[in-house]
């Protein structure tokens, strides 16, 4: 028999009828029409059983039936296999993205997990209604001119498209897109961004045929070329800048492909570049590029579609920028780049293979060495930086594997020693080291094979921090804190693998002195941590699952006073152990305080008994300490006793023994008691039934804050 809260007591006093329900009718699926604005595919839902699932997301423009602008749907809720429902949601992208209205279902959307989509369909007049039947749609483009969801679109189709009669195709028409004022949604503007033709009336292979001009913002044309029946680009194609009938590029296609010659214009009309192509691939021979005054900018050569030979770059005044050799579209040998001023910027070296291979060297630009690296065979042998005032700032040392090997080091500016880090092959071995600009230790690393090992330590303005011990990359060891005002050790925490384990210490920063401890078991604070001050332990605590439980405050005081005797102290140790789930200790102490008759330890007992909480359940030792409890006038347990009897609940109801139970309650002011009495007046249990005596109690218990009490003040008024 579980022990019921003494407030809510009387919840279970008043009858109450069964009835058997008619099993639940099974729920019809829920359809709406509603248009879809984007699909994220391969996302995750959750079942009914709460566990994960691989489902697509719809979302929709409004709120769904299950208040929502997010449904899911997979092949297993639409009943189809992965291919069909693969198809199907194919087939309707274009639909979706020209925003036709779609009848949709759902299952249910309180079933429990994430509601999914069972069918799509477009929307009919015999499935939705003539009001979702929309004489124009709209196709929502992105600047490659492919379909896309609206958000992402920079023009848009108006549909169902016109059909040009003289040239026997459909008339495809672009226009730029803008916000409207009132609703801020994204509409066809005036401007035209394109025109074309297809063959093909709903425009879904988006397939362009015959003449096609695009258009800036201006309004100046941007694009004209022709496409084939193919769909593929096909005669001349000429680009121009948003300035009228100025020529950026031209180039003629043949089947898709480029052939003859490409010139590339400046704004001013000069000629940039002149390249020959035959099926998309560039002529063999000499390509020179020019800046818009005339001058040579590029010059370089081409050999089987690749860059072959000589390649120059100039600056505007004609002097070299970048000298370079290429070998089938590598470049080898010596590369050198120069700075507007002539002076060289870079040298670099390459092989055959397109590896470095032997000196790289970078200057500033008054011509100072700022770095030098040497290689074989495209694995680095050594690498050296200098600062601009010439003092070095980094140096690297490689095996002819092109491994890190030995010290690296670096400086500041002022030549002062910044790291030092030991490497074996590649990976850290041996000490790292930090200082800071003034010389002073910031922090030492030990590193084996890659990982820490052994003791780090870490500084502040040159005095030691805190130290930290590793094993294998893992924290193994104390952690150490110390002052940085005092020097003297603060804290401690001992680690095993990397997981706290053992007892954490926290130190006076000037004393010395023991402050706290708190033990830890798998990275978890659990067990009992102490607090100290002068005179030894002030404070324990008991931690169960990294939470602080319950505390005890001068136990040393208190474990005297309990060895002697004193009832209230045996209480205090009995009940602080029973949190913390020391139960034998704790039954010991609480045993020792109800010998001598302390109230709360004997109904403490009673509870524990009853719930079978570290004890095993004893419904004959719980009665027996509540009855006992109750006589020396604890009200809890004079009111738990009157419950007793007023159900029959362990003992034989006795409607007159709960009365009296409950009396000697309510005269100590018990809440519980002045609820359960208000009860036993209308009813007339054990006692008259006297609703003004009803009254009186439920008010004494509404008073107190009870609601239950409030409410049922409330019924008697209401059927006065």
């Amino acid at each position: 028999m579980k022990k019921k809260l003494v407030a809510l007591l009387i919840l279970s006093y008043p009858s109450v009828a069964y009835l058997k329900q008619p099993p639940p009718a099974v729920p019809k699926p829920i359809t709406f029409v509603a248009k879809i604005d984007n699909i994220d595919f391969n996302k995750t839902a959750i079942d009914s059983d709460m566990k994960l699932l691989l489902a697509d997301r719809f979302h929709f423009k409004t709120k769904t039936p299950c208040n929502k602008n997010t449904l899911s749907g997979r092949p297993e809720s639409f009943g189809l296999t992965s291919e069909v429902y693969a198809a199907k949601i194919k087939s309707l992208l274009v639909e979706i993205l020209s925003e036709r209205y779609l009848f949709l279902t759902i299952d249910q959307c309180d079933r429990g997990g994430t509601p999914m989509l069972t069918n799509i369909e477009v929307c009919t007049e015999a499935l939705c209604g003539a009001e979702f039947m929309k004489k124009e749609s709209y196709l929502w483009l992105n600047q490659d001119l492919r379909a896309t969801v609206k958000r992402q679109a920079t023009s848009v189709i108006p549909m169902p498209l016109t059909f040009d009669k003289e040239k026997q195709l459909w008339k495809v028409t672009g226009w730029f897109i803008e916000s409207s004022e009132e609703t801020e949604e994204l509409i066809p503007s005036k401007l035209m961004a394109f025109e074309g033709y297809t063959d093909d009336e709903t425009f879904k292979t988006q397939k362009f045929v015959s003449t096609f001009k695009s258009y800036y913002s201006s309004g100046n044309i941007q694009h004209i070329l022709t496409y084939n029946k193919e769909g593929k680009e096909d005669g001349k194609y000429d680009s121009y800048y948003d300035e009228k009938g100025k020529l950026a590029e031209t180039l003629v296609f043949k089947n898709g492909l480029v052939n003859g010659e490409y010139i590339i214009y400046h704004e001013n009309g000069a000629i940039e570049s002149k390249r020959h192509f035959i099926d998309s691939k560039i002529a063999d021979g000499e390509c020179p590029h020019y800046y818009d005054n005339g001058n040579i900018k590029e010059n370089h050569s081409y050999l089987n579609n690749k860059f072959e030979g000589k390649y120059f770059e100039y600056f505007p005044d004609g002097k070299i920028k970048d000298e370079r050799t290429y070998h089938a579209g590598k470049v080898v040998g010596k590369h050198t780049v120069y700075f507007e001023s002539g002076k060289i910027r870079a040298i670099y070296n390459k092989n055959t293979k397109d590896q470095y291979h032997g000196t790289n060297e970078e200057y500033s630009p008054e011509g100072q060495l700022v770095s030098k690296s040497t290689y074989k065979e495209g694995k680095q042998l050594s690498s050296q930086t200098w600062y601009k005032n010439g003092k070095m700032r980094q140096e690297e040392i490689y095996d002819n594997e092109g491994r890190k090997n030995g010290v690296s080091r670096e400086w500041f500016d002022n030549g002062q020693l910044n790291t030092s880090t030991s490497y074996k092959n590649n990976v850290l071995d041996g000490d790292s080291q930090k200082w800071n600009e003034q010389g002073e230790m910031v922090s030492l690393s030990p590193y084996k094979d890659g990982k820490l090992q052994g003791e780090h330590k870490y500084y502040d303005s040159g005095k030691l921090l805190y130290t930290r011990m590793y094993k294998n990359n893992k924290k193994d060891g104390p952690d150490r804190r110390w002052s940085i005002n005092t020097g003297k050790l603060i804290e401690e925490m001992p680690y095993v693998e990397g997981i706290r384990s053992g007892i954490k210490k926290e130190f006076n920063d000037r004393t010395g002195r023991l402050l706290t401890t708190t033990p830890y078991v798998n990275d978890e604070m659990q067990g009992t941590g102490e607090t100290y001050n002068a005179d030894g332990v002030s404070i324990i605590h008991c931690y169960i699952n990294n939470k602080s439980i319950n505390s005890l405050y001068n136990p040393i005081e208190i474990r005297e006073k309990a060895s002697q005797s004193d009832d209230n102290a045996q209480y205090e140790l009995g009940k602080y152990h029973h949190t913390c789930q020391d139960y034998d200790i704790s039954l010991k102490w609480l045993e020792k305080s109800a010998d001598h008759k302390n109230l709360k330890a004997l109904f403490l007992l009673a509870q524990m008994y009853n719930e079978g909480d570290g004890v095993k359940e004893d419904q004959t030792k719980y009665f027996s300490y509540l009855l006992k409890a109750a006589q020396l006038g604890l009200s809890d347990a004079q009111v738990e006793i009157g419950y007793l009897y007023l159900v029959g609940e362990g003992v034989e109801k006795n409607l007159p023994e709960a009365y009296q139970w409950h009396i000697k309650a309510a005269e100590q002011g018990n809440v519980h008691a002045h609820y359960n009495l208000g009860w036993i007046y209308q009813n007339g249990d054990g006692t008259e039934k006297n609703l003004d005596k009803a009254k009186f109690h439920f008010t004494v218990a509404a008073k107190s804050g009870m609601r239950e009490a409030y409410e049922e003040l409330k019924k008697l008024e209401s059927n006065k």
